[in-house]
């Protein structure tokens, strides 16, 4: 699937874009959130929506704060919408 096939509200673009942006901050992994980016309970629902449309996959290490990676197709959306600073892990 290729960024174009994507069919994403402009909430979960926004959501994919801020945490994009943020990942060159946290080797590629932003925290969801305990980083740069402060999570509201509407991002989280755009972060379900990511997920399911495999974009993102969230990450929990135990007790640990969650973080985000980016898929191939996660990546290839951010990249076609300015974000070079953006990796698929």
């Amino acid at each position: 699937m290729n960024a174009n096939e994507i069919n994403l509200t402009t909430a979960s673009l926004d959501t994919l874009l801020e945490y994009a942006y943020d990942s060159g901050n946290w080797s590629y992994r932003p925290y969801v959130s305990c980083g740069n980016v402060t999570c509201t309970k509407a991002m989280r629902g755009n972060l379900s929506d990511l997920v399911q449309k495999g974009l993102i996959v969230i990450h929990e290490e135990g007790t640990r704060e969650s973080y985000i990676t980016f898929t191939e197709a996660g990546a290839a959306v951010a990249k076609a919408h300015g974000c070079e600073d953006v990796e698929a892990c």
